[in-house]
């Protein structure tokens, strides 16, 4: 991974052939200690990818050996369980053009990944609300 640029809250970082995204970004993101950010562009190409779709209760999930393009890439980093937690969702491209999307769960980089992101003031956390479930909220409590 290298950043190609991070001034006034804006990162652009690429990610290289071989590694496992978004395991990557979120451990940039434990070092830098960045606790909110929204991923806002993403574009490049993974392998071995595993995206799902949330039914209301589980992820129902499918894996993808071959590379695809990624289309679109978008979504968020907060705090869950004291870690750093990407939450991701991709469109990508088969072989055939066939476009397909979800949850990115994990895959590998197959070409780079280039990505922008938007780093935000305070902490966002994910409180479990049963199941596999977990809100997006903020880190400060109600008074």
């Amino acid at each position: 991974m290298k950043v190609l640029h991070r001034r006034n809250g804006v990162a652009v970082l690429r990610f290289d052939k071989g590694e496992e995204f978004p395991g990557a970004l979120a451990d940039w993101c434990g070092k830098e200690e960045i606790r909110a950010a929204a991923v806002v562009a993403g574009i490049g190409m993974l392998s071995d990818v595993e995206i799902g779709r949330y039914d209301g209760m589980e992820y129902e999930k499918k894996t993808i050996g071959e590379s695809s393009e990624i289309l679109s890439l978008q979504g968020n980093v907060s705090v869950k369980e004291g870690k750093p937690f990407v939450h991701l969702h991709v469109s990508l491209a088969d072989e055939n053009l066939a476009a397909m999307g979800g949850h990115l769960f994990g895959g590998t980089v197959s070409m780079t990944i280039e990505l922008v992101i938007l780093e935000l003031q305070g902490e966002f956390v994910r409180v479990p609300m049963g199941g596999t479930f977990w809100m997006l909220d903020t880190g400060q409590r109600n008074t």
